[in-house]
């Protein structure tokens, strides 16, 4: 019935016979009304009308769901194409070529019909370009144009190759992290530029500071209600002068380095005139708000698993986390939204999962769709100064992880941004804006280097037998790797050595905040595979459950067994941090340990391109799975043939009760039912 109903429609909108469409269009919107493809009939059907807004709402709600469907991005273009709107036709041409050929497709008539137009907007976007240059008066267009231009080649993130390739000597440039915001790359920290040649200028080889600025030239002015300020510099050239103005003195102040920002303590209505073209920062008021708090720190470590750390193992394991964290609240039931790190990472960001960010393709890297507010966003809104220290390449800034940061350091964490150099890092930057009210994020990534088989840190190698050094399992992800006893001695010993280091950090933070001036939280995206006995599901707790703690105002001194998602996050951080966002429509809420209600249950899924959907919901009593048989295709859809659901209790012991099996496989269908193929 589906199929021929399909086959029907598509056939009326061949012959444009409209109104037979209207008919079965409502038929097939009961018989299948979460149906991907409705979405495209409705499209076609408001375009064949002239409806042009309506037909753009709907491929919107589409590609808010399916952000790597070649048709939609497809029809979106059409659209942009008959309201001659040419630079976003020919981005969203681009992007279905860009797709048909990742996917390696036939020449459908879509693939070849995207071909031709794109010959055709070319040279009409040219054009404009030249139009647009000589006009001179529509900044805001030709900001659109440049970012488009700079941008083409690396939309999904397939060809950013920036955080990983050698050659792509970004540093000292400016970059468009997103279509609308441009940035300069400086040098971080102090560097000795006599070495650092225009070959050591990629995020490989060098440490680097993306940060916004307000104009590039020789004069700024120091603008607002705050009395001082921190003013970001970077000159162009090496052995700048600056001739600053204030209060009536004036000061001539060298800046040898080029490509580099310095900071300068500055009064308001100060002048500063360089000798040479320089990038100003925006100027980063000093000041303290009793609404908000001094510190609010998100300390994320990549792939710390609280099954490691359970009970005692806790304090043996992590004796200075544990003495720190054990004033605050210790989660030991938190569980991930996903068994990865890119869309964990997404959920931690946006407080949604999987199936509702859509951030899930391994190679296609997307962007979090710009309607959903980031947690630095909420931050930045509130007030506080905002920054990422990072080298965790599923962090990077083009995954619209850099919306509300005003400052994002980035240095890929194999090549430098180890744990030794980024707790340095984070105390630097916590003394050096300590007068501001400052959210930080920070990331510890090493513990992929057990998994990827990675030289691990000297102070971890000399605690390594020989035996526990022999593997030969090498090659998977985290995740899917094989039960190894060898590699969870090594991922031990790393905790262990991670936690002397964590200690510094602690320590300066006890010593500089008070306990109602800081919010500070530890978490992790997924556990290990590696630590997963071969009897264990997939989504086993070794994989899925996370640490998860937090310490400061507001925050209640005990360990809680309450059911936790990971998208819980975003609405616990806001709340310690006094932001309101009740109103945010999104998959997390606030737990009853932070004043909230609690959760009967969390979902973990697993959702990759030629791998079966899997998910499991977790209770307190038991465990219940969800596995189809079919592959996910790349748009995050698949077959639902032949799927099982299953549970366990606590004990291993085999759920039978039926009426629990149904109730949660119905809770599973609901929440995959857009991405169900109908035939």
């Amino acid at each position: 019935m589906k199929k021929s109903l399909k086959s029907r429609i598509e056939k009326e909108f061949e012959e444009g016979r409209l109104e037979q469409i209207a008919d079965d269009l409502q038929e097939y919107r009961k018989e299948c009304p979460y149906d991907r493809d409705l979405w495209f009939y409705e499209c076609i059907e408001a375009m064949s009308i002239g409806d042009l807004e309506l037909a753009q709402q709907i491929i919107e709600k589409c590609l808010r769901n399916f952000p790597t469907s070649y048709e939609a991005y497809y029809y979106q273009a059409c659209i942009y194409q008959e309201k001659g709107e040419i630079l976003d036709a020919l981005k969203n041409y681009m992007i279905t070529d860009f797709l048909c050929n990742y996917f390696k497709l036939e020449k459908t008539e879509i693939y070849r019909d995207t071909e031709e137009q794109i010959k055709i907007l070319q040279p009409q976007f040219e054009t404009s370009v030249q139009n647009t240059i000589e006009d001179g008066n529509n900044s805001e267009q030709m900001g659109k144009m440049l970012s488009f231009i700079d941008r083409s080649t690396c939309y999904f993130g397939k060809y950013v190759t920036a955080p990983r390739n050698i050659k792509d000597n970004i540093i000292g440039k400016e970059y468009w992290v997103e279509d609308d915001e441009q940035r300069y790359i400086g040098i971080y920290r102090a560097p000795i530029q006599l070495y650092i040649g225009e070959e050591n200028l990629s995020l490989v080889r060098t440490q680097a500071e993306f940060l916004k600025y307000s104009k590039c030239g020789t004069y700024t002015k120091i603008a607002g209600s705050t009395e001082e300020y921190l003013q970001p510099i970077a000159s162009t050239e090496k052995n700048n002068i600056h001739f600053v103005k204030e209060d009536g003195k004036e000061y001539s102040i060298p800046q040898y380095d080029a490509r580099h920002f310095n900071y300068y303590r500055v009064k308001k209505d100060t002048l500063i005139k360089s000798k040479k073209n320089a990038y100003y920062g925006y100027p980063i008021p000093l000041g303290h708000n009793p609404k908000r708090r001094k510190l609010v720190l998100s300390f994320f470590v990549d792939g710390l698993a609280q099954e490691v750390i359970n009970g005692p193992d806790f304090e043996k394991l992590m004796p200075n986390t544990y003495r720190f964290f054990k004033k605050g609240t210790i989660c030991t039931n938190a569980f991930s939204c996903s068994e990865w790190t890119f869309p964990s990472l997404a959920t931690y960001e946006s407080g949604l999962n999987t199936l509702h960010h859509m951030m899930f393709h391994g190679e296609i890297d997307g962007e979090l769709p710009k309607t959903v507010p980031t947690l630095s966003q909420y931050m930045k809104k509130a007030g506080y100064y905002t920054c990422k220290l990072d080298g965790d390449w599923r962090c990077i800034y083009s995954y619209g992880f850099a919306r509300g940061v005003d400052q994002y350091v980035y240095h890929i964490q194999a090549m430098g941004a180890r744990a030794e150099q980024e707790i340095m890092n984070v105390i630097e930057h916590l003394e050096t804006f300590k007068e501001t009210d400052q959210y930080l994020w920070m990331t510890v990534g090493d513990l992929h280097d057990v998994a990827d088989g990675w030289d691990l840190s000297l102070a971890v190698q000399k605690n390594l037998t020989l035996e526990e050094r022999s593997l030969d399992d090498k090659g998977l992800t985290s995740v899917k790797q094989k039960y190894s006893p060898k590699k969870s001695m090594m991922y031990k010993k790393t905790i262990q050595y991670f936690d002397m280091l964590f200690g510094f950090l602690y320590s300066y933070i006890q010593n500089n905040y008070k306990e109602n001036e800081m919010v500070i939280s530890l978490f992790a995206d997924h556990g290990q595979g590696y630590l997963a006995s071969p009897d264990k599901n997939f989504l086993s707790k070794e994989r899925t459950k996370v640490a998860f703690m937090f310490r400061g105002d507001g925050v209640k001194e005990q360990i809680t067994d309450e059911m936790i998602s990971t998208a819980d996050y975003v609405p616990i951080m806001c709340k310690l941090a006094g932001i309101e966002m009740s109103d945010a429509k999104i998959d997390g809420r606030l737990p009853k340990a932070f004043g909230g209600k609690e959760r009967k249950y969390t979902i973990t899924e697993s959702l990759h391109p030629g791998d079966v959907y899997t998910a499991v919901a977790n209770t307190k009593e038991y465990e219940i799975y969800f596995v189809n048989s079919e592959a996910t295709d790349n748009e995050g859809r698949f077959h639902l043939r032949d799927y099982k659901v299953y549970g366990l209790y606590r004990d291993g012991e085999k759920v039978e009760d039926e009426a629990i099996l149904r109730e949660y496989e119905n809770i599973f269908i609901e929440r995959i039912r857009e991405h169900i193929i109908y035939e």
